[in-house]
């Protein structure tokens, strides 16, 4: 098995960490994608993956500009980051960059998240998708207060998911509260619910 789009996350995610070096990034990425896909000894599933994220990186390419993410710095995130402990769970949070917004107190602090799957169609799957973003940044704001805060202050709307099959990106919410504790309700009923190993 392989992790779907990871060569796309990785590139996506370089392009905004030098966005001066998009257009080389992105047709090198895409280069080595289609030697991939185009591999008479490459598995199906690694020449599936190769033709998906080989889209995936074009699309970013025509929609970065109206993403909107012009006043937010990029920098390559941890490689080991810790785990997010939530009333007992142990979330693991891999983020694809660091997110930092300057303002007149100092920096601020978020994460960025690269989605690449094209899911479902319809009015419904899409305010799932979108919840669903909505809470992955908020998970991210609650990572960066628990393990960020010394590069920065942890602020929600500088975490950042970029949905790039929609051409979005979702900020973290101005208020955290209710995700939070929605967050953590779940939590607690997944600690409740699995027996501890």
């Amino acid at each position: 098995m392989i992790i779907q789009y990871q060569h796309a996350r990785r590139c996506i995610a370089a392009c905004l960490i030098t966005p001066e070096n998009t257009n080389r990034l992105a047709t090198a990425a895409i280069a080595d994608l289609e030697r991939r896909r185009d591999d008479p000894a490459s598995r199906p599933l690694v020449r599936e993956d190769a033709r998906r994220s080989i889209e995936t990186i074009q699309t970013f390419q025509r929609s970065v500009n109206a993403l909107d993410l012009r006043n937010v710095r990029f920098v390559a995130a941890p490689a080991n980051p810790n785990p997010l402990l939530i009333h007992g769970v142990e979330v693991s949070v891999f983020p694809d960059a660091l997110a930092f917004t300057n303002h007149r107190d100092g920096d601020r602090i978020g994460q960025l998240f690269v989605r690449c799957a094209i899911g479902g169609e319809g009015d419904a799957a899409e305010n799932r998708r979108a919840d669903a973003n909505q809470h992955l940044a908020t998970i991210a704001h609650m990572h960066a207060v628990e393990n960020l805060a010394g590069r920065g202050t942890p602020h929600s709307p500088t975490s950042v998911v970029v949905d790039v099959m929609r051409e979005r990106a979702y900020r973290g919410p101005v208020s955290t509260t209710l995700r939070v504790r929605n967050i953590e309700a779940a939590c607690r009923m997944i600690s409740a619910i699995w027996p501890d190993v």
